[in-house]
């Protein structure tokens, strides 16, 4: 939680809070896979949030009783208390605890929800992740958090994407790096071998005499770009596999 959002107020005469308090933001940490970032992806999660009462239509009154106008603060949805001390007079200002800063009160408060306008309930949450989003990155879904108190309106949920590591990629910007490890004879004479890459396999052709170390590039075979057309590359770097334990026929 993030914490409720201060309500707004009325600049005229009186300060009189607007209708309900607004509920609060919720944080989500979701993680995916590479190769859910590189090419986007809908995910559902189930969340726990306060939702609007639905017998009351979150007004939180029984049967559609009225409101009225809060005795403590008459209205205003705020508590002034004055103090004198010898360096003058001061003067503290604090939401109404009656109203809980709203300046109304529910004559016959909802059965269901108790008067909130609201009930904690567990719901499924549809997240569309774009192509692209980096460890860390965050995307907003407006009006999906904590239901406001009496009305107000609801919160915001902040999904911060979380990358796993992979087994075989490492990621760079939208690039992606492999490892591939090849044996001398292929490495001096030339082979075509098998890689894996994002969306399956394919195949790569290495040049005879390939030097160690050296990047192979396949275009567009890494992550999408965000909000950009075409996707980065998957680099193949090239390492000899040297043996720990060679046959005699292997030696020969």
């Amino acid at each position: 939680f993030f914490g409720n959002s201060s309500s707004s107020r009325n600049r005229g005469g009186g300060r009189r809070r607007s209708k309900g308090t607004p509920g609060s933001d919720l944080r989500v940490t979701l993680k995916l896979k590479i190769e859910e970032i590189a090419s986007g992806v809908s995910k559902k999660i189930k969340i726990k949030k306060h939702v609007r009462c639905n017998d009351c239509n979150g007004s939180g009154s029984e049967g559609g009783s009225s409101t009225k106008v809060c005795t403590v603060c008459n209205g205003t949805g705020e508590v002034r208390q004055v103090s004198r001390s010898v360096f003058g007079q001061f003067v503290n200002i604090q939401p109404c605890a009656n109203c809980n800063g709203e300046g109304t009160v529910v004559d016959r408060p909802c059965r269901k929800c108790s008067g909130d306008g609201r009930k904690l309930e567990e719901e499924t949450v549809k997240i569309d992740v774009p192509a692209g989003v980096t460890d860390n990155s965050y995307m907003t879904l407006r009006g999906e958090g904590n239901a406001g108190l009496r009305g107000g309106s609801s919160g915001d949920i902040i999904v911060i994407f979380k990358e796993e590591p992979h087994e075989y990629f490492t990621r760079e910007g939208d690039n992606i790096i492999y490892d591939l490890f090849v044996s001398f004879p292929d490495i001096v004479l030339g082979a075509e071998v098998e890689v894996p890459t994002l969306n399956g396999k394919a195949r790569l052709k290495i040049e005879p005499g390939t030097q160690p170390g050296k990047l192979l590039r396949m275009r567009e075979k890494g992550i999408q770009h965000l909000n950009q057309h075409g996707a980065g590359d998957q680099l193949v770097r090239v390492n000899i596999f040297v043996p720990t334990k060679v046959s005699v026929k292997e030696r020969e």
